[in-house]
């Protein structure tokens, strides 16, 4: 058992946006003759008013938009929705734009006219991607949420946990018994939920779950 039981992947909800409603159609079209039914948005600040970050999403997303441009909007989704996928579509594409846009985290560039099958095979690998990215992210979330109720001390051995330390090592290095430290491990599994310190230790990791560490206990 985890810390934190990891759920099935969330069928990710896929959104197309792009400011050209006949682009939008021709999607809407494509990705129904495989049974998505995806959401159109002619606007990043239409796709910005439906989706909170709070479900899987893989996202069909042109560059050149009014107002909000394509690569914009990816950075909003880095702050606050890293886990999503978008797969970029452009008619007036280049290799810069191309490689700056992956290097921040996009799954695909496909430059207009594209083939249709691989805009296909690029929208189920960023929906199963999606769906992957979000469970792991809310794991982590709730990891994150549970070692916040540590206390200071608490924090401060449970990283030293991490790091491989056993108690003895622990005791010495803070100037304490190894029954105290005990004891503290005891409250650090209690509060967590965790089934053992071992299995917190390796969903920690596994998550890459931040241990805040006061200069202070």
């Amino acid at each position: 058992m985890s810390v934190v039981g990891v759920s099935a992947p969330q069928p990710a909800t896929v959104y197309v946006v792009d400011d050209d409603p006949e682009l939008c159609e021709s999607v809407d079209w494509l990705l129904g003759s495989i049974g998505m039914s995806p959401t159109i948005c002619h606007s990043a600040d239409e796709f910005l008013s439906v989706y909170n970050g709070e479900h899987p999403a893989c996202i069909v997303l042109d560059v050149r938009m009014p107002q909000m441009s394509g690569t914009r909007l990816q950075e909003k989704l880095n702050e606050f929705a890293p886990h999503v996928t978008i797969i970029f579509v452009s008619a007036h594409g280049d290799i810069r734009m191309s490689v700056s846009t992956l290097q921040a985290g996009a799954l695909d560039f496909l430059e207009k006219p594209y083939a249709p099958q691989r805009l296909l095979e690029a929208v189920q690998r960023g929906v199963d991607l999606a769906g992957e990215r979000f469970s792991a992210h809310t794991a982590r979330a709730t990891i994150a949420s549970k070692v916040s109720l540590l206390t200071p001390r608490e924090r401060q051995i449970l990283s030293l946990v991490v790091e491989g330390l056993p108690s003895q090592n622990i005791a010495r290095k803070l100037g304490m018994s190894v029954k105290t430290v005990d004891v503290h491990r005891a409250r650090i599994k209690a509060k967590t939920d965790a089934d053992s310190i071992s299995t917190l230790v390796r969903d920690v990791l596994r998550f890459d779950v931040e241990v805040p560490v006061d200069t202070a206990p």
